[in-house]
């Protein structure tokens, strides 16, 4: 990958502040109708599928693409927003839900993967930009804003966990990998609670999936999970 896919108009050479909105969904601030239609079939389609009533006040758009930071790389984030907050069970079951949909479904907009989460309209979110699809307008509407980054710090922590991540695949040890998913994860949550999105942790987070890094990490504890669970070579029965 070529350093300016990671990035660079303004201000940091790891976050990309464009001069407008994603073109491909937007036209003059306002979702393109078909862009809209299309995600309310989605979002209908991913709240059958969650297989529990739920009270859904709202279907929005959020992350990247709903603000002027996105890159080719970015998901179109589409949130089922319930009422309430989820408690510790079916927050579980929202999460496995979202993965198993993931796994079994290939859904793009104008070739921009969409992701599909559910979450409480009392849960705190971090965002700049989010669109209710319902209501056809910003709940939070995006400002182009040059963010005060931290490169040098930003490359530190970003080499430290690339080491770290590269030292798990190379150990093929399921123990090692979970850890260190947890570690981002954790890292990143701690970012967006302590600054937001433009938060060192979040920005390397992110930087890490773009560079296909969150992905094989992932798809290693997938793949070590299932020849866990796989009996091969079974003796035949006589």
């Amino acid at each position: 990958m070529r350093i300016n896919d990671l990035l660079l108009e303004e201000n940091s050479e790891y976050v990309t502040i464009n001069r407008r909105l994603n073109p491909k969904l937007w036209t003059d601030g306002q979702l393109k109708p078909d862009v809209k239609k299309q995600l309310l079939k989605i979002a209908e389609k991913f709240e059958e599928f969650i297989g529990i009533e739920l009270k859904v006040i709202d279907y929005t758009i959020t992350g990247s693409n709903a603000n002027y930071m996105w890159t080719s790389y970015s998901d179109l984030d589409l949130h089922l927003i319930i009422d309430g907050m989820p408690g510790e069970t079916e927050r579980e079951l929202f999460n496995a839900k979202k993965a198993l949909w993931a796994e079994e479904h290939n859904i793009t907009i104008k070739n921009l993967p969409v992701e599909c989460y559910v979450q409480g309209n009392e849960e705190e979110h971090h965002s700049t930009g989010v669109y209710s699809i319902v209501a056809d307008q910003w709940i939070e509407k995006p400002k182009k804003v040059k963010p005060d980054l931290n490169d040098a710090s930003i490359k530190i922590k970003k080499d430290s966990l690339m080491h770290d991540i590269e030292t798990a695949l190379h150990s093929k040890d399921i123990t090692t990998l979970r850890k260190t998913k947890e570690k981002i994860t954790k890292m990143r949550k701690a970012g967006l609670e302590k600054a937001g999105e433009w938060s060192t942790e979040n920005i390397v987070f992110k930087v890490l999936r773009n560079l296909g890094m969150i992905d094989k990490l992932a798809t290693e504890i997938k793949d070590l999970e299932d020849e866990e669970l796989s009996l091969e070579n079974a003796p035949v029965l006589q």
